[in-house]
């Protein structure tokens, strides 16, 4: 009668379940394709086993709560083979997993299994604390939006503590009953030896004798088997639900490169749409990040808006959108649903909230399990500024700029090469045969600070014999802005012409110092037919120094930190060349501060925000020169003409340009150069 009722429960279960898991992946299934994930079989595997199951991002950041979480983790992965021999003895009370019995395998996994039930009650035991207790930020919120999410889940994060509790305590409980009322047993006797805690347990529960020990573990097997099985049924319909597509998700993430936003075929006739305002809009990997958000504010604590009090928190958008698509269902596939995620004002995702984005990539760096913020943000900014013409009113001259002149500060296309003036710079109309284009970047050409940047890496590039030339007056914008600011057709139009352009020329080798340039030209450009080998300026003159050909003599005896540039860095794991090229700085003390490298925070220029006004106590580069201040710099070294204009501005609000100076490392490296140059 028991096996009966337990196969009837069993099958009630699993048949609720398989209904809700089909409303959800059923949706998956209707939307629109997610393109290249399902190539590079290898390297996806190698990420799922490096993040999913090795849980790589809980070793960075806060801890001990990292560590917590990865031994649950673990302890769950662990206690799946408790969890399926649990359910195997409601028709056989003796039955053992394949190669399990306490002979063979069992024996070893049993330890292990006991030692981790204790390690995981004594880590759901913590972390009920800091929910009841210590209510660490990162859980509560970082937004006033975000305080409705806290409400709503804080019920559910202590239900699922305590049904992981409970279904720990109940297996050791389990076992140890079964050592004392199946006593005498060849096979509960051999198991004895590998149960060091269910043991203990079974001391505690022996004086009231086998009767006693029977009834606990009976109940405390069908406690443990309905938690496990209510638990089960909870995770479609809670934030627990990336305990099942957590590992999918990191196995589909992106490959291509980070720094390549999607190309969207605006020649297609069948095109509806541009860019995205609706659940339907996304394609299926983009919803299935919104099933697996942990909620754990990761993304949000590293999030340069969230910091300064902006309306963006990464977590709180992902879950906006989740919850429209929870609330709504099937519905939001419908042909004649017009509901939006993307509102001036509403419910789910108001435009502050997109506009707040500066496409920095430290929410997906910090992400556990690899979702991906910036192509949804990007993909709502291209629906609100190519359908609803509805973006910062700062943007109208940035665009205009961008169309009528070539560049966003809206300067005559005719001045471009002004900077070079009496250099005897070549370009490649003279020099067509040269090795390198230097492409200089619209930044470099009319910044006035960033003029004389650009001179440094000429005068580098002179000084080491580098065959190189220039467009000067021909060289094109390659649209970053546009594209990271929505404005897709602008976009494509700019990054045609340039390809166009370096074609004609049959370039092949391209130097940039702009991060945005050599991003968009190292990653976006292929989209376009544009296949060139490209380096940062960095990379080339740090290889220079290595090789003797650049000598740095003059020594610079000051305390420099550096600031990573989030389009170098986090986009294309270029952190050591600068600091190599500033190790090599005779005199030179270099620093680093407490967020550098993939943690290091946004100058707040990046996503076009360069372009946006910021109310001056919302300010992401003041947050950022504070941090580099900690350090005690004389110099704030970067290697993005975008990055110097905000720390520049940073130091000047912060009032202390009498005693640090903002320099590109390439500035450093050409003033070092001494007589020879």
């Amino acid at each position: 009668m028991s096996a009966i009722i337990w196969t009837v429960v069993l099958l009630a279960y699993l048949g609720l379940f398989a209904y809700q898991a089909y409303n959800r992946f059923g949706v998956l299934l209707k939307l629109p394709a997610a393109e290249g994930r399902f190539d590079r079989i290898p390297e996806r595997i190698k990420l799922t086993l490096v993040y999913g199951l090795g849980q790589l991002k809980f070793f960075k950041g806060e801890q001990p709560a990292g560590i917590i979480h990865v031994l649950v983790f673990w302890g769950f992965l662990v206690l799946g083979g408790q969890v399926a021999t649990m359910f195997l003895r409601g028709w056989a009370p003796d039955a053992h997993l394949p190669l399990m019995s306490p002979h063979l395998l069992g024996g070893p996994y049993m330890v292990v299994r006991d030692i981790m039930e204790v390690v995981v009650i004594a880590c759901t035991l913590t972390m009920l604390t800091r929910w009841l207790v210590t209510h660490p930020k990162r859980l509560m919120g970082f937004v006033p939006a975000e305080e409705k999410l806290h409400n709503q889940q804080h019920w559910e994060a202590i239900l699922i503590l305590c049904f992981i509790t409970t279904i720990c305590l109940t297996g050791l409980i389990y076992d140890g009953g079964r050592l004392i009322f199946m006593a005498g047993d060849p096979d509960v006797e051999a198991e004895r030896a590998w149960q060091p805690v269910s043991g203990m347990m079974a001391g505690f529960m022996a004086p009231y004798g086998a009767g006693f020990a029977e009834n606990a573990a009976n109940a405390a097997w069908w406690i443990h088997n309905l938690v496990v099985l209510t638990f089960l049924n909870l995770l479609p319909l809670a934030k627990h639900f990336h305990v099942i597509t957590a590992l999918p998700n990191v196995f589909f993430s992106k490959l291509e490169p980070r720094g390549a936003l999607s190309k969207q075929d605006l020649e297609d006739e069948n095109l509806e749409v541009f860019g995205k305002s609706q659940i339907k809009h996304f394609d299926w990997k983009q919803v299935l990040d919104m099933y697996t958000c942990t909620e754990c504010g990761r993304c949000s604590e590293q999030c340069p808006a969230t910091s300064t009090n902006k309306p963006l928190a990464p977590r709180q958008m992902l879950l906006n959108m989740r919850d429209q698509l929870y609330e709504n269902g099937w519905d939001v596939l419908n042909e004649d649903w017009m509901d939006k995620v993307v509102e001036a004002e509403g419910d789910w995702v108001t435009d502050e909230v997109v506009w707040s984005c500066n496409t920095c990539r430290a929410c997906e760096e910090a992400c556990p399990v690899n979702i991906e913020y910036v192509d949804k943000i990007v993909d709502m900014r291209r629906h609100l500024v190519q359908e609803e013409a509805r973006f910062p009113q700062e943007l109208t001259r940035t665009f205009k700029g961008m169309e009528t002149q070539g560049n966003p500060w809206g300067i005559g296309m005719d001045k471009r090469d002004e900077w070079a003036e009496g250099l005897n710079i070549p370009t490649l109309a003279d020099k067509p045969d040269a090795e390198y284009l230097f492409f200089v970047g619209c930044a470099g050409s009319f910044d006035d600070r960033a003029k004389k940047i650009t001179k440094s890496v000429a005068k580098i590039l002179d000084h080491a014999g580098v065959s190189y030339a220039i467009l000067a007056k021909e060289e094109p914008c390659n649209g970053d802005t546009a594209r990271r600011l929505g404005n897709e057709y602008l976009y494509q139009s700019m990054a045609t012409m340039a390809v166009e352009t370096f074609n004609s020329y049959n370039v092949k080798k391209v130097i940039t110092n702009c991060p945005h340039c050599f991003n968009t030209i190292a990653n976006e450009f292929p989209q376009f037919g544009g296949d060139y080998e490209t380096v940062h300026a960095s990379q080339l003159v740090a290889e220079l120094i290595n090789e003797g050909k650049v000598k740095v003599s003059e020594d610079v005896a000051k305390t420099i930190v550096y600031h990573d540039s989030c389009y170098l860095g986090r986009y294309n794991d270029i952190y050591d060349a600068p600091r190599e090229i500033l190790k090599a700085i005779p005199g030179a003390t270099i620093v680093e501060t407490a967020r550098s490298k993939n943690t290091g925070m946004c100058c707040g220029a990046g996503g076009g925000r360069m372009w946006i006004e910021e109310e001056p106590t919302q300010r992401v580069n003041t947050l950022r020169v504070e941090q580099l201040l900690e350090t005690k710099p004389d110099v704030i070294a970067s290697a993005c003409p975008y990055c110097m204009t905000m720390l520049t501005d940073g130091i000047k609000e912060k009032e202390v340009e009498g005693s640090v100076d903002t320099r590109d490392v390439l500035e450093i490296v050409a003033d070092s150069l001494g007589a020879s140059a």
